[in-house]
């Protein structure tokens, strides 16, 4: 696996046995239930604040007063994130129910690529509390949050949930909500961000915090895990952890709320994965610096607010009605070649719901440089029956992220007012190509521990390193008599540990480790004695 990294040199640390991650997508909560000894945790299960601790912001002070509209939102299973109040145009009817604004994962955190959610009832158990401070613990009200409005991790990380409070209780309440920004910050502008970490955060201080940061890029094409985002805005803003996502992030004159924080480059992560995003370019894909945080913009949202709520068929709105056609199988790792011969997109397409298309075009190029919204480039339109279109043609034979991009419309002629609805919002396939084995060697994890005949035994399990190393084949036996570089006998590992007695051995564990694309490292031996 090979990502290109930034001329300043980063330092990547190993994820060892105890490693868990510290930020990735910013929702937090309980530890992940995956199965024992399986590597990482979940980064709902994050243990560490970022570097630079952001202060708390004290409720009376300028900074109290200008973030009293952000807070803390819980959701499903008790997983924490913070949100906003927002409003559009003009002043908010008193009698009107408050809308805040948060991100796409903290409404779902299980959304795929191209999914958006519009005007759904909110799980059971949701609740938001505003002017969420350290020292005001009297001041605090938690209301219910009532409905999904929208939501989605396509282009964009942003829901909008609907209070049971209206906006008159929270006047009362001296919560004023913000008016989105109607553009995007340029690089260098100088930002601030109202959140309220949990992970790695001491019990009795998860509270509001801010950090002082700034734009240190604009329009950033980001890829995380199955998500394609566009025109995000790359910040080094310090203190940020699991809770922290949908974080105001406001102009430092506190005048205009202008994006969300989303995601985090998580240190000990190394390459492209979960937890450690990457951006999208002509030199392919980069490797942010640690810590580098994100931010996703809230413009489009603007575009669909009035004084009434959300409109996505008004005038000028940009928001993304979920109205394209369905891609399945939307993300691949592969390599360039495959026992099957060339690798090549497996993209199912088919038509939506309400069967709006009935014919599909698609184009493809690297992700970061290929602009889906445009027209130009795609091929003659196929038609698009209920049973679906397989798009199956041979991937580029280069290293790197490439994006297909896939537009439903209303005939052949790829053009008109239903085609340039379509390339204003198209469903994306996605395919990572590489044949770079992983970078780092096979580790392995032994611990002894006594039987309870009271002999010496070992568990014996391999270390996980994402997203350089994903998943391992082991075997073992005799120290004499096993030969690692004999391909026969190894077996996928599952997750639980081999045990090995200590008065049969001395033993040989072989390790082969794997990337998401299945490069091999070369077979490692371990001598347990």
């Amino acid at each position: 696996m090979r990502d290109v990294v930034p001329p300043a040199r980063i330092r990547l640390r190993a994820a060892g046995a105890a490693a868990v991650m510290t930020a990735g997508l910013l929702w937090a909560g309980p530890a992940w239930a995956g199965p024992a000894w399986a590597g990482p945790a979940h980064p709902a299960a994050a243990s560490e604040v970022a570097a630079g601790e952001a202060p708390l912001i004290d409720a009376g002070s300028a900074d109290g007063r200008r973030f009293r509209a952000s807070g803390r939102l819980v959701g499903g299973g008790g997983t924490t994130c913070t949100a906003t109040v927002v409003h559009g145009t003009g002043q908010p009817d008193p009698a009107r129910k408050a809308l805040i604004l948060s991100n796409g994962h903290c409404a779902d955190d299980s959304m795929r690529t191209n999914d958006v959610v519009v005007d759904q009832a909110a799980p059971e158990g949701w609740s938001f509390t505003p002017a969420f401070f350290h020292d005001n613990a009297a001041e605090h009200r938690t209301f219910t949050v009532e409905r999904v409005v929208y939501a989605t991790m396509k282009n964009i990380d942003v829901s909008l949930l609907q209070l049971s409070a209206t906006y008159g209780e929270l006047a009362a309440l001296k919560v004023t909500p913000w008016t989105l920004a109607d553009h995007p910050v340029a690089a260098g502008t100088p930002l601030r961000a109202a959140h309220a970490p949990t992970d790695g955060v001491e019990e009795g201080k998860r509270f509001l915090r801010l950090s002082t940061c700034r734009a240190t890029a604009a329009a950033v094409s980001l890829h995380e895990s199955s998500w394609l985002w566009r025109d995000f805005t790359r910040t080094d803003c310090l203190g940020i952890s699991g809770g922290s996502s949908g974080g105001a992030v406001t102009t430092a004159d506190g005048t205009r709320l202008v994006g969300l924080l989303n995601t985090v480059a998580t240190p000990g992560y190394l390459g492209c994965g979960l937890g450690r995003p990457c951006e999208g370019g002509p030199a392919g894909l980069v490797v942010p610096k640690d810590d580098t945080a994100y931010a996703t913009p809230v413009d489009a949202v603007a575009s669909c607010l009035d004084a009434t709520g959300l409109r996505l068929r008004r005038t000028g709105c940009r928001l993304d009605r979920g109205e394209q056609a369905t891609v399945e199988s939307a993300g691949q790792h592969t390599r360039s070649h495959t026992p099957q011969g060339p690798a090549r997109w497996e993209a199912r397409v088919t038509p939506d719901k309400a069967g709006r298309h009935t014919y599909v075009a698609f184009k493809s190029g690297p992700f970061g440089v290929t602009d889906c919204t445009r027209p130009q480039g795609y091929g003659k339109p196929q038609r698009l029956t209920a049973a679906g279109v397989d798009h199956k043609d041979p991937l580029p034979p280069r290293e790197g992220l490439h994006v297909l991009c896939v537009a439903g419309g209303p005939d052949d002629t790829a053009h008109g007012p239903g085609w340039a609805a379509s390339f204003a919002h198209p469903s994306y396939a996605w395919a990572r190509v590489d044949d770079t084995p992983p970078t780092i060697a096979p580790t392995v994890d032994i611990r002894s521990f006594e039987g309870e005949d009271g002999g010496k035994r070992f568990w014996v399990r391999p270390v996980y390193a994402p997203w350089e190393i994903t998943s391992y084949k082991v075997k073992y036996g005799p120290r004499a008599g096993t030969d690692c570089a004999d391909p026969e006998g190894y077996r996928p590992f599952l997750g639980v540990p081999t045990t090995l007695e200590a008065a049969k051995g001395p033993w040989t564990y072989c390790v082969i480790g794997y990337d998401n694309a299945d490069n091999p490292t070369p077979p490692t031996p371990f001598t347990v004695a």
